[in-house]
């Protein structure tokens, strides 16, 4: 079939269409038609788009004399010779389209109609010269194209009768009666009616037709059109001879319009894009049922072929108006190839396996069957592409090479190479694949490691089409070919060539190989970087990639990260030579680094014996592993894997000897002495592999039993140490001297304490300024003991001049001095500079209680008296101020001031009842009122005193308790309890009745009856000033605490430190406010109670870190972190205790936060180096050091991390989900 002709799309002028070679439906049997349903004036009315300008125009073509008789050669009327040599060119044709002439106003819409006539009377212009027109003919003529200003001017009259004028002067010219064509006659009127002019447009229209069309002996014939049939009368009245010939007259219904003959030629001719509008004009004259079904296929075919937005829709619209329609098979094919070309491949699949494509035209089924099998092919069923490609291949000629092609991709991708690259061969110099296959050949030569081919047709391809989307893969075909050669610079030219073109996720086997090639060529920086991008999957390719990863940080010097890398490569079985060369360098990695953040670095050479036991490494890992075992923090798995080897040698041995020894002074750093002993006992037990090891062991030995209170042990262990250590000039042998010192103190040795104190002086290098004054406090009380007051002087002013935190006790001890030396003036001075200097210390009370004392001992009793006043102004609390109110009552006695001394006594019965003081104030007031003869006053008083109780004991009260308080220092509790709960009974305000609370409150402790204790403690400290107060308070915060019943327990301390007489019960005090406040998430009052437990002069190490912690945590809750970060950082320093060991992490993750990434990188590095035997925060560090590389871009050394912690952290909590929440997070960003 040839061209197709060009379709005439908006052109209604036939001699163009005809002249242009346009599409043309042949009408001209409307000539013959005309005279042979002859009619002078001829209407037809037919809707839009049915080509009546373009029959017009036809019409005019072939009667107008001159007309050009080659337009109808082939066409219809071509054929009726006679006809066409009667009337072809023979008349003189007006042709008038009023489809323009319109207007807001009838002015408007008359002008255009004068325009119109004016301008086809131009056309006419010889008849100005004509010589069969006389001058009158001619200014007649003049008239109808009249201009002024370029404006056509005609007159109203001239205009009506303008058609009628104009044919009888070209009648007169010619001889001939003019054929008359009026196009649209209706477009004017219904303008008109729009705009409201409709009477005066129907009196201009009759007035022209009616003159031209009417009684006009130069009309040979008319012809009108238009949409509507206007009434008769309206606009033609008075024409006999007016034929109107509608839509539903039978007699020209083929010329104009569509016929279904016409339509299925024009479909069946391809020519779609003329089709439809035909089509659509073809339906809308409502054919038969039969035609329109036939109509409506060619239409949703046509639109289908023309690729309308619509297509789908419009096929499945017309198989549910049609569902039996013998076109079913073809529209399922169709709807097929639509979802085939929007890449729906299953859709397509689906409605293909409906239709027969054997009932399809040959190329039709040809086409389906290529769409089908690369259905097959995308929707990756290789067998079933393969079939339908192999039987198009046999049946179609068209597609055979596009079989060739795809039938070998799909030998391809099946690795049926040999196959493949035969039928890729000869597609070489098909213009539609030569720029293809290259790129599958080329692969083909690789996979088959025919390198030296695989080069030669990349080289090639590259020269032909530097630039061609496949140039990207050739380039990596030759990095590949360049690699295989050992050409490592080209390869890696060639590499990142392809790197650069391709913008695609490029493909690990090229990265693998461009990074083993920057190894060969030594540039180790990107060796790493690149090898790092091929670690997604876990296969052989990961595992050495990792290995030179590994390899190339060893060689930049980065042994973390390739002991990481080398760890990685070492996990995997994908070649068990890589792993042991990659176990072999981890391991000594490890040993170089030493690093053992989880037991790695014990534990990797001893799996890399187990599992390569014939390796060449063997034997260096056998020496490595003792010396692991000497540096590794990882002492629990150490000392497992010692356990594991059946015959330790002396080296391993020695080893174990300082594993134990160092899991021994980590547990007494987390303060489980008990645990301590253990390991330090196991270590001294296995010999002495190493003595000074050995000598440690003791010394903590020691000291863990001097903090369980077991002094002999303790004594009997520090000796040891000091004759077995080689290192006598260092702090440990100097503090072993000072806790010498104070065990020979507490068995009141004085001599042996003042040697051992002297001897950790000599040795106390001034680095511990503290307890080098707490030792010359300490051989102070030496000589005092056994009064060498000089010396102790001497010894206490030493300490006083160190200016330490014990300056208060060297200045008490000083007056107490002075004191036994009668020097009482001295005395008052020292105790006056005291409470000036340390108005906080504990010696004031003491202080201003001695200053008393001393003016008694020099007859001053105003003086003496006015301290006392002072002290119990001051401290009304304080069990010395007990003394101090007995003293004034006694003082006012002994000066026969009565009255005075009777009212300082009822003071000291009133305030301290039950007291031993409160007993000889109602003796001496007894006294008194017998002097004074007052003896009713005296009874009185004694029924008045707090609780009844009875000052004066009867015998019965005395001995019932007596016998109970036997019972009770004889240990039998359970009697002892019966005894005194019957003397309570009996005198429940007996003389003795706070007595038999407080031992009752003891038995409550010893058989842990917590409601006995909290019972009677609480009728102790209903009389809150009696001697038993303060252990009443230390006994009843305990059971509150231990109960949870923390404000409660808070109470108590607070109580109790005001109440405290000695600062290890202050301490005890403050510690449990501090705990306290801490678990009722008080922040301010930790702040407080940590504050003042760490001003404490003597405070443990375990405290102090847990005042700092506790402190630390409230500070970062009332966002104080620059407070918190120094408490943290003061912790830090200890990793081996829980509070150190989160504080280095909170270090680094404040530095984080603030985006320090430097600074938290080397805080982490450096825990991790330090470690500690507390797995969970240095798991969490390992992930917050993946979190700053991974803030830093680094996020291979982020995923390194995050890969090791999960391989050897053994730990059930929450770091999994840490870890492969990051670790899915690295995924999906890269």
């Amino acid at each position: 079939m040839g061209d197709k002709l060009k379709l005439p799309v908006g052109i209604d002028d036939f001699e163009k269409i005809r002249r242009n070679t346009f599409y043309y439906i042949d009408k001209t049997k409307l000539i013959e038609q005309l005279f042979v349903n002859w009619g002078e004036v001829n209407l037809f009315t037919r809707p839009r788009r049915f080509g009546k300008t373009l029959n017009m125009s036809m019409l005019k073509c072939f009667f107008e004399i001159g007309a050009d008789e080659t337009l109808f050669n082939g066409l219809y009327i071509s054929g009726n010779r006679q006809l066409c040599e009667e009337h072809m060119g023979k008349y003189p044709v007006i042709f008038l389209s009023l489809k323009n002439v319109e207007g807001l106003t009838f002015e408007n819409a008359k002008y255009q109609m004068a325009e119109l006539v004016g301008r086809e009377a131009e056309r006419f212009g010889f008849l100005k010269q004509s010589e069969r027109l006389s001058e009158n003919d001619k200014e007649v003529y003049l008239a109808l194209t009249k201009k002024v200003n370029g404006k056509y001017v005609i007159d109203d009259d001239i205009l009506y009768a303008s058609l009628q004028t104009l044919s009888e002067l070209l009648y007169k010219h010619y001889g001939k009666k003019t054929v008359i064509l009026i196009d649209e006659y209706d477009v004017p009127l219904d303008k008109a009616f729009g705009h409201g002019y409709y009477r005066e447009m129907v009196a201009l229209i009759r007035a022209v037709f009616g003159k031209a069309l009417k009684t006009n002996f130069a009309l040979e014939f008319a012809v009108l059109t238009g949409c509507l049939r206007v009434s008769k009368e309206s606009i033609f009245t008075g024409l006999n001879n007016f034929k109107i010939l509608s839509v539903t007259d039978t007699r020209f219904d083929e010329q104009f319009g569509f016929t279904d003959k016409e339509v299925k030629e024009l479909f069946q001719e391809r020519n779609y894009a003329a089709a439809l509008p035909a089509l659509k004009a073809f339906v809308k004259q409502k054919p038969a049922a039969s035609l329109l079904q036939d109509a409506e296929y060619m239409l949703v075919s046509s639109a289908y072929e023309l690729k309308d937005k619509n297509r789908i829709e419009l096929l499945r619209k017309y198989l549910d108006r049609y569902p039996d329609t013998p076109y079913a098979n073809r529209i399922y094919a169709l709807l097929a190839s639509c979802y085939f070309y929007e890449g729906k491949y299953d859709e397509a699949l689906a409605l293909f396996n409906s239709a027969d494509l054997d009932l399809l035209g040959n190329e039709e089924r040809d086409d389906c069957t290529y769409q089908l099998a690369t259905c097959y092919l995308k929707t990756d069923n290789l067998r079933e592409a393969a079939i339908w490609f192999e039987t198009l291949r046999a049946n179609s000629p068209k597609y055979a090479k596009d079989c060739d092609y795809y039938l070998s991709y799909i030998r391809y991708t099946q690795k049926r190479y040999t196959e493949a690259l035969k039928g890729f061969l000869p597609l070489q110099d098909d213009s539609k694949y030569k720029a293809l296959v290259p790129y599958y050949i080329a692969e083909i030569y690789t996979q088959l490691k025919n390198y030296d081919k695989a080069q030669i047709v990349a080289q090639n391809y590259l020269s032909a089409y530097p630039n061609n989307e496949h140039a990207a893969e050739m380039y990596r075909i030759l990095g590949d070919a360049y690699y295989h050669f050992g050409q490592y610079h080209q390869a890696v030219e060639a590499f990142n060539n392809y790197l650069n073109k391709d913008h695609s996720a490029p493909r690990r086997d090229a990265l693998y190989m461009l990074g083993l090639s920057y190894y060969q060529t030594k540039v180790y920086s990107k060796a790493a970087e690149t090898l790092g991008k091929v670690t997604t999957d876990n296969d052989a390719l990961t595992q050495n990639a990792y290995l030179h990863m590994g390899l190339s940080y060893l060689q930049l010097a980065e042994k973390n990260k390739a002991r990481m890398a080398f760890e990685q490569a070492a996990a995997s079985n994908a070649n068990m030579q890589i792993k042991e060369q990659a176990a072999y360098n981890y391991a000594l990695c490890l040993h170089e680094t030493s690093f053992s953040a989880f037991g790695e670095s014990v534990t990797a050479f001893e799996k890399f014996l187990n599992e390569f036991p014939t390796s060449p490494y063997a034997e260096k890992v056998s020496s490595y592993l003792v010396e692991v075992y000497m540096n590794t923090r990882s002492y629990d798995a150490a000392l497992k894997s010692i356990d594991r080897i059946a015959k330790p040698s002396a080296q391993i041995l020695e080893a174990k000897q300082k594993i134990l020894f160092q899991l021994g002074t980590q547990s007494f750093a987390n303060a489980d002495f008990e645990q301590a002993l253990k390991y330090l006992n196991q270590s001294i037990a296995i010999g002495q592999y190493n003595r000074q090891t050995k000598a440690d062991a003791y010394y903590w030995c020691g000291e863990s039993y001097y903090r369980l209170n077991r002094m002999v042990e303790a004594a009997r262990d520090f000796n040891a140490y000091l004759q077995l250590t080689t290192q006598p000039n260092n702090e440990m042998y100097a503090l072993a001297n000072y806790n010498l010192g104070y065990i020979a103190f507490h068995r009141k040795d004085y001599t042996q304490a003042s040697n051992y104190f002297q001897k950790y002086i000599q040795l106390e290098k001034g680095e511990n300024a503290t307890a080098l004054a707490d030792a010359y406090n300490r051989i102070g009380d030496c000589h005092l003991h056994v009064r060498n007051f000089e010396e102790a002087k001497q010894y206490y002013s030493q300490a006083e001049q160190m200016n330490t935190s014990s300056g208060d006790y060297s200045f008490y001890q000083l007056a107490l001095v002075s004191g036994l030396q009668k020097d009482y003036t001295g005395k008052i001075t020292l105790l006056n500079r005291l409470v000036g200097k340390y108005p906080a210390s504990p010696y004031a009370v003491n202080a201003i209680y001695e200053k008393g004392r001393s003016y008694v001992l020099m007859d001053n009793n105003n003086q003496a008296i006015t301290s006392f006043k002072e002290l119990l102004t001051k401290y009304p609390e304080s069990p010395v101020s007990r003394k101090a109110a007995a003293e004034i009552g006694l003082l006012y006695y002994q000066k026969g001031d009565y009255n005075q001394a009777i009212e300082a006594y009822k003071q000291v019965i009133e305030k301290y009842p039950g007291s031993e003081e409160a007993r000889l104030a109602m003796r001496d007031l007894k006294s008194i009122y017998v002097d004074l003869n007052r003896i009713d006053e005296f009874a009185a008083l004694a029924n008045a005193m707090p609780g009844h109780i009875r000052f004066d004991a009867n015998e019965q009260d005395s001995l019932t308790y007596a016998a109970a308080e036997k019972i009770y220092a004889r240990g039998r509790m359970e009697e002892a309890k019966t005894s005194l709960n019957k003397y309570l009974q009996t005198f429940p305000e007996g003389a003795f009745s706070l007595n038999a609370h407080y031992y009752l409150c003891l038995i409550g402790n010893e058989q842990k009856n917590y409601d006995m204790i909290l019972l009677h403690s609480g009728k102790l400290l209903e009389y809150p000033n009696n001697p038993f107060a303060e252990e009443a308070l230390i006994l009843r915060a305990e059971v509150q605490f231990n109960q949870q019943n923390m404000a409660e327990a808070l109470a108590s301390y607070k109580m109790l430190k005001e109440k405290a007489t000695n600062v290890e019960r202050r301490q005890l005090a403050e510690t449990g406010i501090l705990r306290c406040a801490f678990l009722l998430r008080d922040d301010i009052e930790t702040i407080h109670a940590a504050t003042d437990l760490l001003a404490e002069a003597k405070l443990s190490p375990e405290l102090r870190n847990e005042a700092l912690y506790y402190r630390a945590k409230a500070y970062t809750k009332q966002k104080a972190d620059k407070k918190a970060m120094e408490d943290y950082r003061e912790l830090a320093k200890d990793t081996r205790n829980p509070y150190g060991a989160e504080a280095k992490y909170q270090v680094a993750q404040s530095l984080y936060d603030a985006k320090e990434y430097a600074a938290a990188e080397k805080e982490l590095l450096n825990y991790i180096e330090q470690s500690t035997p507390h797995a969970y925060w240095l798991a969490r560090s390992f992930i917050l050091l993946s979190d700053v590389y991974h803030a830093t871009g680094k996020d291979l050394d982020a995923r390194q991390y995050l890969l090791s912690l999960q391989q050897n952290y053994q730990g059930n909590d929450d770091i999994e989900s840490m870890i492969e929440s990051r670790l899915s997070k690295l995924k999906v960003e890269n």
